[in-house]
């Protein structure tokens, strides 16, 4: 039987990867089994990681790293090792990004309950690609104006 600390986590993983789906359906986000522990083993970047995230209108997938419980109700410890160790797991892979999820543990609504952390530059990566998507958005826009116009 797995112990306390095991069985918390997987919980948690299970948790993130509904509350992640629930807004878009199921499949956006899977778990990814045995905690990535086989594929740190084996080297296999496919299954290193907690979670997988993909969206169909975003063009990168993430992979998440799980902690629930490193503080308590009211602060979570954020382990630098943590970001690192995701990081890297996605650099394994194509056109991945790195994120931490978390959970406070016995915090209950309406306090906050859950969140999502990137790095620096993850979070630049991000705000670059909603760019770009935005400017290809604006560029359709103008050549079917044009196109409307008999330009």
């Amino acid at each position: 039987m797995p112990n306390k600390q095991k069985r918390k986590g997987t919980n948690w993983e299970n948790l993130a990867k509904d509350l992640l789906n629930e807004p878009y359906g199921k499949n956006v986000w899977r778990r990814i089994p045995g905690s990535g522990a086989f594929g740190t083993q084996m080297d296999y970047g496919q299954l290193k990681g907690d979670l997988m995230g993909k969206y169909s209108f975003l063009p990168f997938t993430f992979r998440a790293e799980a902690k629930v419980g490193y503080g308590g109700a009211k602060q979570i410890t954020m382990k630098r090792e943590w970001f690192d160790k995701v990081r890297e797991e996605a650099a394994c892979n194509f056109n991945e990004l790195a994120c931490v999820v978390m959970k406070y543990s016995n915090a209950h609504p309406p306090n906050t309950q859950h969140v999502i952390a990137f790095d620096f530059e993850t979070f630049q990566k991000i705000l670059d690609i909603i760019e770009s998507m935005q400017d290809e958005i604006i560029e359709l826009y103008a050549e079917v104006g044009t196109l409307e116009h008999g330009e």
